[in-house]
């Protein structure tokens, strides 16, 4: 039901289900026939080229935070966060290196608990961190609908400032078995718009590695962003002069589109409740520096691109 609902109503491209290792009832880690029954699930609805399922689960982590294990493959083994083996997110991360998988920090500047920055996220398996769900946003303290219980300091902004190079997607968390869809009943939810090649896992794969992806808080929004002729999430060579380029499609009247560098809104482009923008502007960088793209519907509705890292 839940892939069913994720394909045929929610009509997603990708999609994971990401149960609770050790939370809820019952625990992944204490019922084994139904973390097999989930990866029986997920390797029945995976279909090449149209929709793409994922192995998963959710890392429940109450010291260290909570993350997201997506698996790309099949056989992805859970692995306990109260098992001393996996209960850091270094162990974790040592545990899955040489496969194909990813981990995304959940909710992670608050709501039931906040993400340690001070362990950097693995370049190599966390490229990507998850700035809004339905629990609202991590990006930072003056976005539309901030996380309950927000942490000052921890938002996806300040582990930016921190040097780590994080790209963005959403999530949903709905916990009701509507994938995608988690917003229209929570008021908020999350989405992430991956700009793959192919629906396939490899090209998923590939795009998030590259950081090429976008978030939502639930409205389909179209985001274009480069800087330079580069996607999202790009590094991209300082020079006097960048030209970005940002292209917009709003489901919703538009009420504006921040340019958020270095952590301070620099500018701001009003929407004048159009639906459709697409403008371009000169950023004159001397030196290193994080840029990244902020859409803001006037209903509430946001996206957020995945930031460029500039050298």
């Amino acid at each position: 039901d839940y892939y069913r609902c994720a394909r045929d109503v929610a009509a997603l491209d990708v999609a994971s289900l990401t149960d609770h290792d050790h939370w809820g009832i019952p625990f992944l880690d204490e019922a084994p026939p139904l973390w097999e029954e989930i990866q029986k699930q997920t390797r029945s609805f995976y279909e090449p080229g149209h929709f793409v399922t994922l192995e998963g689960f959710e890392w429940t982590n109450w010291i260290y935070g909570h993350r997201h294990v997506l698996h790309f493959g099949e056989g992805l083994e859970l692995r306990s966060s109260i098992d001393p083996a996996f209960d850091t997110p270094t162990e974790l991360w040592n545990s899955l290196r040489g496969e194909p998988v990813l981990t995304i920090a959940h909710h992670s500047a608050g709501g039931p608990i906040a993400t340690d920055w001070t362990i950097p996220p693995d370049p190599e398996l966390e490229p990507i961190t998850e700035i809004v769900s339905v629990h609202g946003s991590s990006e930072s303290l003056d976005s539309p609908g901030v996380i309950n219980s927000p942490v000052p300091g921890n938002f996806g902004r300040d582990a930016l400032s921190l040097g780590y190079r994080l790209g963005f997607v959403g999530s949903g968390d709905g916990h009701d078995g509507h994938p995608g869809l988690s917003h229209l009943a929570a008021g908020g939810g999350g989405l992430a718009a991956i700009l793959s090649e192919e629906a396939t896992r490899e090209s998923v794969l590939a795009a998030l590695r590259a950081r090429r992806s976008y978030a939502t808080n639930g409205p389909r929004i179209i985001l274009d962003v480069e800087l330079d002729g580069r996607p999202m999430g790009s590094v991209v060579a300082a020079s006097p002069s960048l030209r970005l380029l940002v292209r917009v499609i709003a489901p919703d009247a538009l009420d504006r589109i921040d340019l958020v560098a270095d952590g301070q809104i620099v500018d701001s482009i009003p929407g004048e409740e159009k639906r459709m923008i697409v403008f371009e502007s000169e950023i004159r960088s001397s030196g290193p520096g994080v840029l990244y793209v902020r859409v803001l519907q006037a209903n509430g509705g946001a996206a957020w691109s995945s930031p460029f890292f500039i050298d």
